[in-house]
């Protein structure tokens, strides 16, 4: 069977979990990584079985054998990668954000259309099954009309502080609220039309970023409020807290990710364990980041259509940004 091959650009937490993911994708074969730290990439491509690693990303996309390719460097580091494989004719998966600052995303978007190529932005969330089956709800009529919803995704700050190397280049903003914002966009399936936010910043002060946001989006018939924060206590049984509650016209639906019915009590620690997005299945990678992959190669298969489109993340990127313009200036931004 014809297989995709992909090349991985990024290989941090969710590069390396976009690789995982991959592998067990029988239509699609990982031909190639890359990572600014050369001796990490070569080490994947080791135990993954991958024929090249690379150094940079521009390499990667001078690569002929490579068909698609997938960026998960840090968010603020999106335009290079993604530009360079756009160019060299590649289709494009880039993580969420698509970038940290509007003008960067059109480019992107630009030059996609320019080369008549496949770009996605990875708003996984889309295929994780409890915020899938609210579209489907939607879809059906069965709830009516969403006339408002709460979204609360939060991390501990064991992120901002130890996971990320790069947290004061991005905010909590642009790393949490893209998934709710993204969310907010579907359900209500429209654009937002003005953004009024708050935040908080004391504990975050030394790395020049929020401790939390707090943001009203306001859209035709209804609204959403989001909620996001980066100094929950490590002491939390799960590194995240994500909810959702939506109330519609004839029903309301509520979703909370953050036990996902596991509960694990050990001699050391109370935790949550995460399976959801991806385990290893009695030895095959499951879960929704590999249907997300899934649906990308069956895009530039021609197989699918695609549930996310370029445009989705250039308007993530907008109100984004209408979120931290609406903090420092203390007003409602009309979109």
């Amino acid at each position: 069977m014809a297989r995709v091959n992909v090349g991985v650009v990024g290989l941090g937490v969710q590069g390396l979990a976009h690789v995982e993911a991959l592998s067990g994708l029988h239509d699609a074969r990982i031909v190639a990584v890359a990572d600014l730290d050369f001796e990490r990439a070569k080490k994947v491509a080791r135990e993954y079985g991958i024929p090249r690693a690379y150094d940079s990303a521009h390499k990667l996309a001078q690569d002929s054998e490579v068909e698609a390719v997938i960026v998960a460097t840090p968010d603020y580091a999106h335009l290079e990668p993604v530009m360079t494989a756009l160019r060299e004719g590649k289709h494009v998966l880039v993580e969420k954000p698509m970038a940290t600052c509007l003008e960067d995303a059109e480019k992107m978007a630009e030059e996609a259309k320019k080369r008549g190529v496949l770009l996605m932005v990875n708003f996984e969330n889309r295929f994780n099954p409890p915020f899938a089956y609210v579209k489907e709800l939607l879809s059906r009529g069965e709830l009516g009309v969403p006339l408002h919803a709460y979204i609360r995704l939060s991390d501990t700050i064991y992120v901002p502080r130890k996971m990320l190397s790069w947290a004061s280049k991005t905010s909590v903003a642009f790393f949490l609220m893209s998934h709710t914002v993204d969310l907010a966009r579907w359900y209500f399936d429209g654009e937002v039309r003005e953004v009024y936010s708050v935040s908080v910043s004391r504990i975050l002060k030394d790395i020049g970023t929020p401790d939390a946001y707090a943001a009203i989006l306001k859209f035709r018939g209804g609204f959403a409020l989001l909620e996001s924060s980066w100094i929950l206590p490590e002491t939390e049984p799960s590194i995240f807290d994500f909810k959702l509650e939506l109330v519609c016209s004839n029903g309301a639906v509520y979703v909370d990710t953050q036990k996902e019915s596991l509960t694990l009590c050990t001699a050391k620690a109370h935790t949550y364990p995460h399976l959801a997005k991806l385990y290893r299945l009695h030895g095959t990678p499951t879960g929704f980041l590999k249907e997300a992959d899934r649906h990308f190669i069956e895009c530039v298969e021609g197989r699918a259509e695609p549930i996310i489109k370029a445009e989705d993340g250039v308007a993530n990127v907008r109100v984004l940004e209408a979120i931290v313009k609406s903090c420092k200036e203390g007003r409602p931004i009309r979109l």
